[in-house]
């Protein structure tokens, strides 16, 4: 009689991004950061900097994070199968952003139990695990699954010397006024729309 193992796999909170208005649903962040928005989701996103595998050209990720003990720990959500994860295999050197601090590092595997026991933390304070795989959290502690966990693509940082990643730039920032001017005489002409339906309401 043959036995169905459950293999247990890392949680994906949000489908993996086939088509392109998804890619670039994810990569607003990336946009909010150049605008110089970054505050508004570094307390749980960063900006990742890896070198492309084949062309060695630099890209930008957002991606979720969590800090434990002055250490960054980040995970793929999508497996091995994002860009950014295929670029650090075939070379670890990355640059951090969060919010206006960089980091030049370079990424390894956890290593040691108090390492994974970070990842386990990373694991039951996500926003995402919480909203989308809360019953899965209170099995975290579990001997079998903590031996998975350690087989799931999740980084950690070390500092390094190496050149790494150019870092991505608040280049943005002059949309401002045109966003600001576009925006007050939107509210302007919505205004004075208003006002007109009012006045053609009192004569009728």
């Amino acid at each position: 009689m043959m036995i169905e193992t459950k293999v247990i796999t890392p949680p994906e909170p949000i489908p993996y991004p086939q088509n392109k208005v998804l890619k670039k649903l994810y990569r607003i962040p990336i946009l909010l950061f150049r605008l110089g928005l970054s505050k508004i989701f570094s307390k749980y996103i960063l900006i990742l900097s890896t070198y492309g595998r084949k062309t060695g050209k630099v890209h930008h990720t957002p991606i979720e994070y969590f800090q434990h003990q002055g250490r960054f720990y980040v995970m793929s959500g999508f497996g091995t199968k994002p860009d950014w994860f295929k670029n650090i295999l075939a070379d670890p050197n990355v640059t951090l952003q969060i919010n206006q601090k960089v980091l030049h590092l370079i990424a390894r595997k956890p290593e040691t139990e108090s390492e994974w026991d970070a990842v386990v933390a990373f694991l039951k304070s996500s926003p995402m695990a919480e909203l989308t795989e809360k019953d899965s959290l209170n099995t975290l502690d579990k001997p079998e699954v903590r031996d998975a966990i350690k087989t799931w693509p999740v980084l950690t940082f070390d500092a390094t010397e190496e050149t790494c990643p150019t870092s991505l730039e608040t280049d943005l920032l002059w949309c401002w006024p045109l966003i600001l001017t576009g925006t007050a005489l939107a509210l302007f002409i919505w205004w004075l729309c208003q006002s007109k339906d009012k006045k053609f309401l009192c004569v009728r």
